[in-house]
């Protein structure tokens, strides 16, 4: 059985709490996009907000894979500018 050190784990690829903690950020962001009255949907700041969180879900989510994980922020922040620009029409 291998033992891994902190450092080990924060530089580990394969650690699947990275993409949880990330996930879980961006999904707190996604759904108060969608709430009314929990953030303004219409501020430069929540476009921000959900493009930098999913861009680093779909980072994280990559690097698990063993992907580049530049290719996973780039279509995490453009499924984030697309949430947002979804959530526009609901709200």
């Amino acid at each position: 059985m291998s033992q891994t050190t902190p450092q080990d784990s924060f530089s580990n690829r394969r650690n699947i709490m990275w993409v949880l903690l990330s996930g879980a950020m961006a999904l707190l962001f996604i759904v108060m996009l969608f709430l009314p009255g929990a953030s303004q949907s219409d501020s430069m700041l929540s476009v921000y907000s959900a493009m930098i969180w999913c861009g680093l879900f779909g980072a994280t989510l990559f690097r698990y894979w063993n992907k580049n994980g530049w290719v996973g922020f780039a279509a995490g922040s453009v499924v984030g500018l697309v949430i947002q620009f979804t959530s526009q029409m609901f709200t």
